[in-house]
């Protein structure tokens, strides 16, 4: 074997390893497989879970389902975790419905002339409705709050829902959809839904790509649609995306629809200063535009705390502490903030107790960061013994 030939198949071989890791770290979700008895098939379906989910256990989340999750559940649910974790947006529950027959699911009509075996979309939304988000929403601590994503036909399907079915989906994003169907048929279903509503509690985001000719003015029609027959109460926005291709302006896409669902959601720390009641009233003007309850969040809350600790005034911090742990009982991060208030104020054996407690529970719920806090309850017990 020359040098050549057994470099290459070195190279070969690394990079079947290198591939092999980058797969198992990317591995976001569980698999799972439900039998519908409306669709006549095994559907197979991928469930994220946010950080928090396995030690909130009195925490109810929303839920965003994602159509053709094959493609779209990985980067979906990885952008909602890092935006999540970031505090602009609340954090949700994931799941990615793989297709099967694509046509077939997400189309109204069976349009023959061009496409053969269309029109089942009633059908697949009778298999959301009475099969898989019931067996989601019994499985997982879900709040009613649901969202569906579809990117392209699974575009075109999502405004399907919202005209035939809204209240199905409190938001819908319809990423690149195909919309020239049956000659336009979801432009004609949305104006005419449109027609026959007099308000409509739901959020739709849209958004198109690099677009030319025909596709770009059936986009432009249906945000003209948007604009002037929008029903009362009705939010939606409009993005486009000229410098992306189709398949990938998703990844974007999915990122953008996700901060305008959640408007105004962050909550700036720059903002502290200006007190705990305009943080609790921010939160309520976005749960108004959202049209679903959005409490402060424990973050929000622990950086009260935290700058209250610093201003050494600390009976106020010692009060945004021990609000965290009545309102997340299961958090470690709780008690050991509030263990850090404790010890500021004083009252080293309370501290201790508190940071032992969010030992505690970080081991029962297996967290990362586990080493921490065991160091710190023993750091607290030593000074207590001291």
């Amino acid at each position: 074997m020359n040098i050549f030939a057994r470099s290459v198949t070195l190279a070969s071989l690394l990079f079947i390893f290198c591939a092999a890791i980058v797969k198992a770290q990317v591995t976001v979700g569980e698999n799972h497989t439900i039998h519908s008895e409306v669709l006549s098939e095994d559907r197979n379906y991928e469930v994220y879970l946010p950080a928090s989910y396995k030690w909130a256990q009195d925490r109810k989340y929303p839920v965003l389902y994602v159509l053709d999750g094959e493609s779209q559940f990985l980067h979906t649910a990885v952008s909602a975790d890092f935006l999540a974790a970031n505090g602009e947006i609340p954090e949700m529950i994931v799941v990615g419905i793989n297709s099967t027959v694509r046509i077939r699911d997400f189309t109204q009509t069976d349009w023959a002339e061009a496409w053969v075996g269309g029109g089942g979309a009633a059908n697949f939304r009778k298999f959301l409705l009475t099969e898989l988000i019931p067996k989601i929403e019994r499985s997982y601590r879900a709040d009613g709050f649901r969202v569906l994503s579809g990117h392209s036909a699974g575009g075109q399907f999502a405004l399907y829902c919202l005209t035939s079915e809204p209240s199905l989906f409190r938001g819908y994003m319809a990423l690149s959809p195909s919309l020239d169907w049956d000659h336009n048929l979801p432009q004609r279903s949305l104006e005419a839904s449109f027609k026959k509503t007099v308000s409509l509690n739901n959020f739709l985001y849209v958004a198109r790509s690099d677009d030319l000719g025909r596709p770009l003015a059936d986009y432009d029609r249906l945000v003209e649609t948007l604009k002037t027959k929008g029903p009362k109460g009705f939010r939606w926005f409009s993005q486009p995306y000229p410098n992306e291709t189709h398949t990938g302006m998703a990844l974007l896409a999915q990122i953008d629809a996700l901060r305008h669902l959640y408007e105004g959601y962050h909550f700036h720390d720059d903002n502290i200063a200006k007190g705990f009641a305009f943080a609790e009233e921010h939160f309520r003007k976005v749960s108004e535009t959202v049209g679903w309850p959005l409490p402060v969040p424990e973050s929000v809350i622990n950086t009260f705390g935290y700058e209250a600790l610093a201003q050494d005034k600390t009976e106020e911090a010692l009060g945004y502490f021990r609000r965290n742990v009545k309102e997340n009982p299961y958090s470690a991060n709780s008690y050991d903030s509030l263990a850090d208030g404790l010890e500021k104020a004083g009252k080293l054996k309370e501290a201790a107790e508190a940071a032992e407690k969010a030992a505690a529970l970080a081991k029962q719920f297996d967290l990362a960061n586990k080493d921490y806090f065991e160091r710190h309850a023993k750091e607290l017990k030593e000074k207590v013994n001291s």
